[in-house]
């Protein structure tokens, strides 16, 4: 059919209003629209380009230790991420992509060469990074981004950073589909707001800037491997409190409120707490507190929970935040050291209100994971003890869920919640025997929690290691209790002397033992 014919008229009827239409009066008027909206998209464009010469490609050489072998030495690997440019010649990144480094190099999308780069502030509690590269030729001409607000849900993101290893400036495009308060896998532990894209987010994209309105609205962190296109931002709250945290040049850290709770939804337990409160703001209640922590100056366990900051929780832990519900520890999580905190509390069927102050807290160290330094054990007659730690666990945790080891599982992942946590307290376990004449039939004794040292209780892994030192040096025997066992484990003290170093030469051991850099 031709295309300036009506297919409604006949053929002698020529071309139709329609297409006359089309051809004089629609094509002129596309073109003075197109002509008009020309400016405003290169000037979109130029902005677009401004983000992206501020956007960092960044190559790290990192040492990895080893958990199962904590004397070798580390191994060199290399990884990549992205960062952006801020104020001050500042570089932000994720706390991962430059942990444990020992070489960091950083170019920008228009630059031919990189540059060498340093950390100045790293946060492994909310997985944030500042770097910085001393030749200011690496800044020329960049405009340092700015953090914006936090989004709206199902408002549109751009990302932008270098996944997969790629040498070019990579951008995705998505929505915000989920703001919400998860952990933050790099410590495996700490919990903070997150903010979920439907943008794809790959190995490399880490650290860099996701944009909506020109400005930094999230940086790119972790996804769901198990899920299509999930991916999570740091949010600008968590961003701005970090960089609020480092003004004195010196970051603190997060503060921990401290409690175990248990929400309060069943009617019978409304009733049976008296609980005289509208629908659905009953509270929760606490069931342990935590030493150390914010909450221990003044709250109990079976108090329940009714308002933090004049925020009211309901039944399920929620409070409400600018329209929108979150756990109601958001209300403390980027706050200070030392900044108030008034809770009020349902208690003995009275309502009390306290003030608190927020305090840092040990009482989540041993489940957050390390970086960058050696790992602490004491190798003594072949055995090998060490802290039980999160690194320790990541290496371990499956050869004991395999050998069916539940007592050291137990010890870590129950700690704070049957109270086993004492304050500057970490369990020692003997994790390996380096087979040896002195050791013989010593498997008995792997993967067990030591209790003692000669009669003296074990707090933690210094204390463990001071313990032996001072037992080996004036005793005759070592013996070595541990949790649940009848059994101890006894050695002979002036037989070390020998045993030690035999084993250390026998397998190429230099190193004895390492606490806290102290090595022998």
């Amino acid at each position: 059919m031709h295309p300036n014919k009506d297919p409604g008229l006949p053929k002698e009827a020529g071309p139709s209003f329609l297409a006359v239409a089309r051809r004089v009066s629609w094509k002129p008027a596309s073109v003075l629209f197109s002509f008009l909206l020309f400016p405003a998209l290169l000037q979109a464009e130029a902005k677009f380009q401004e983000i992206s010469n501020s956007v960092v490609q960044i190559n790290v050489e990192s040492v990895q230790y080893s958990f199962q072998s904590p004397w070798e030495s580390p191994r060199l690997q290399g990884s990549g991420g992205t960062g952006f440019i801020l104020e001050e010649n500042r570089i932000m990144t994720n706390a991962h992509v430059v942990s444990g480094a020992v070489q960091i190099r950083v170019k920008r999308p228009n630059q031919k060469t990189d540059y060498p780069a340093r950390v100045l502030y790293i946060a492994h509690d909310c997985d944030l990074a500042i770097l910085t590269v001393d030749n200011a030729a690496f800044f020329a001409d960049a405009r340092p981004l700015q953090i914006g607000p936090q989004p709206e849900l199902n408002t549109p993101v751009t990302v932008l950073g270098f996944p997969i290893g790629g040498n070019r400036l990579s951008i995705t495009r998505g929505v915000v589909s989920r703001i919400d308060m998860d952990v933050y896998s790099h410590s495996g532990v700490d919990a903070h707001r997150i903010i979920q894209v439907d943008a794809a987010i790959n190995p490399g994209n880490s650290g860099g800037p996701a944009i909506q309105n020109g400005k930094v609205i999230g940086v790119a962190f972790q996804a769901i491997t198990s899920g299509e296109n999930l991916g999570y931002l740091i949010p600008p709250v968590v961003i701005q409190r970090f960089l609020k945290d480092l003004e004195d040049g010196i970051y603190q850290g997060y503060v921990e409120f401290g409690v175990l709770d248990t929400p309060i939804l069943n009617p019978g337990q409304i009733q049976a707490l008296d609980l005289d409160r509208p629908a659905p703001y009953y509270g929760v209640q606490i069931y342990r507190v935590i030493p150390g922590s914010t909450a221990a100056q003044g709250l109990k366990p079976g108090d329940v929970l009714l308002s933090i900051n004049g925020h009211r929780i309901t039944g399920e832990g929620d409070v409400e935040i600018q329209g929108s519900l979150y756990p109601y520890v958001e209300l403390v999580d980027h706050l200070f050291d030392g900044d108030p905190v008034k809770v009020e509390v349902l208690r003995d069927g009275k309502i009390k209100e306290l003030s608190l102050k927020s305090r840092k807290t040990d009482v989540l160290d041993f489940q957050r994971r390390t970086y960058g330094s050696p790992p602490e054990y004491m190798l003594l007659s072949g055995y090998l003890f060490q802290p039980l730690d999160a690194n320790l666990m990541d290496a371990m945790g499956g050869q004991w869920s395999a050998n069916g080891d539940l007592q050291v599982l137990y010890r870590y992942h129950y700690h704070l919640f049957h109270g086993l946590y004492k304050e500057g307290g970490l369990d020692v376990v003997l994790t390996r025997r380096l087979a040896h004449p002195s050791n013989s039939y010593g498997d008995r004794y792997l993967n067990q929690v030591v209790e003692s040292v000669n009669g003296k209780e074990v707090l933690n892994f210094r204390q463990f290691v001071e313990l032996l030192g001072k037992a080996g040096s004036s005793e005759p025997r070592i013996v070595i209790r541990f949790i649940g066992s009848e059994i101890p484990l006894v050695l002979e003290s002036q037989a070390l002397k020998n045993d030690n170093p035999e084993i250390a030469r026998r397998y190429g051991i230099r190193k004895l033992y390492n606490l806290n850099g102290e090595a022998k």
